[in-house]
Parts: C-alpha cells; sequence; structure tokens
C-alpha cells in the first residue's frame, strides 16, 4: 500500500529496497464474492463460484472500458504494448461509452442491499464497491468532496466495512479523475449484496468478464497482511 500508481522504467532498485526496510505491516480485508447464477427465470439456483476481493469491485461502464481494453489486448492483431498507447487506448474505450452508453439504466436492471436493506438507485452506468482508497488510476474515489462532512464515515482498510458507489456515466469518471465531481456515496456495509437482472461487465481488481444475470454476496473472509511505505 501505498507504493504509487505506477514505476518509472528507470526506476532506483536501492531506492526501492531502502523503502521496503523502512515499511511497515498492516492488514488489509479480504473479501468473498459468492456468485449464484441465475438459470431458472431468476430463481438464483445453480452452481455457486467463489472469487476473493483485496481491493475493488464495479458493475457497469467501468468495468466495460476495462473488458473492451482487455479483449483488445488479447486480440492476435494488437501490436503495441507502450504505456503510452496503452493509455490512449484505455482514454478512447472511456470516450467511446460517452456516446454509446452501453451500460445505460443500469440502475433499473441491478439491486443493490447493503446489510439486508436494499438501497434505492440514482440514474447510474456504473457500481462500485471499495476496499481501499484508490480506484480509477488512483482516484480516491470515497474521499472526493468530504471535507467538513462528518456524517459520512472515513474509509479503512482493515474495519471489516466496504464502501459502496454509484457512478453516474463514463464523463462522470473523467470528472472524479480530474477531482471535478464525487460519487453519489449509497453507504457503508459489511455485508453487500448485487442482484445482476441482465448482463453487464463485472470487474474484480480490475479483471473484467461479462457476467449474466446473477447474484453476487460480499462477506468479510479474513486478512491479509502487506508492506505500506513510509513515503507517501
Amino acid at each position: 500500500m501505498g507504493w504509487g500508481k505506477e514505476h518509472d522504467s528507470n526506476f532506483d532498485p536501492t531506492d526501492i529496497l531502502q523503502r521496503i526496510q523502512t515499511a511497515h505491516s498492516v492488514q488489509l480485508d479480504r473479501w468473498a464474492v459468492t456468485t449464484k447464477c441465475d438459470t431458472r427465470s431468476l430463481g438464483f439456483r445453480g452452481a455457486q463460484q467463489r472469487m476473493f476481493m483485496y481491493n475493488y469491485m464495479s458493475v457497469g461502464v467501468d468495468a466495460q472500458v476495462a473488458l473492451n481494453f482487455h479483449r483488445t489486448r488479447e486480440s492476435r492483431f494488437y501490436l503495441f504494448s507502450h504505456r503510452i498507447f496503452n493509455k490512449l487506448l484505455y482514454l478512447g474505450f472511456g470516450t467511446q461509452q460517452v456516446v454509446e452508453r452501453e451500460c445505460k439504466d443500469l440502475d433499473k436492471r441491478i439491486e443493490v442491499y447493503l446489510d439486508g436493506e436494499q438501497v434505492n438507485l440514482p440514474s447510474a452506468e456504473s457500481i462500485v464497491i471499495l476496499n481501499i482508497p484508490s480506484w480509477g488510476a488512483g482516484v480516491k474515489l470515497w474521499e472526493l468532496g468530504l471535507q467538513g462532512n462528518e456524517d459520512i464515515g472515513m474509509q479503512s482498510i482493515n474495519d471489516g466495512k466496504l464502501e459502496v458507489c454509484a457512478i453516474y456515466s463514463s464523463f462522470h469518471i473523467a470528472q472524479l479523475q480530474v477531482g471535478l465531481s464525487q460519487p453519489h456515496r449509497l453507504g457503508q456495509a459489511k455485508i453487500v449484496k448485487i442482484k445482476l437482472l441482465d448482463s453487464y461487465a463485472v470487474q474484480i481488481d480490475g479483471e473484467p468478464w461479462l457476467q449474466n444475470p446473477c447474484e453476487f454476496v460480499i462477506t468479510h473472509c479474513d486478512h491479509a497482511s502487506l508492506l505500506k511505505s513510509n513515503q507517501n
């Protein structure tokens, strides 16, 4: 934690080793994500799959952009691997979603429950579940616009709670990345349940896929030990 979102290709190994020596150990919540597939007209009976989440999970437009980028990189026609080109390609897919809006009306095709209570959703194209502060290339999503607002709980990586936000659109993501907006905070919870009533892109810790209708249940599992840099 706190090592930065990326490293320059000319990084100094000695500096990294020195930072490791002075780093301190922290505990990070580890979450189990149980998927119940919808095999009989949204009856949610069928095969179950269990995955684990350390950083974040999302359903909707940001996962769709990640999925489009992933598919392009997996294509045999993909010939570039330079970081700048990849960033431009990612930007292109994000801009595409501003126009095409593949995840429009997501709020009408998804149900979100926090500790057993269904929450009202705004018009949104993405639902983001956070375990760590950083999301979307380093955006401190939950912290945006929190200054002076004591009614909203602070975020911690080891408090046994998740933060859940709604994102309005791909353009809203661009605003968040430059600090011109804030997310729609749905709340904090120890158990998060999501009922997906249609097929949408989903990602866990940056790994995207296209998910058919299902039910996700996210529960606390245990902890992982990490080294946190003292220079950040």
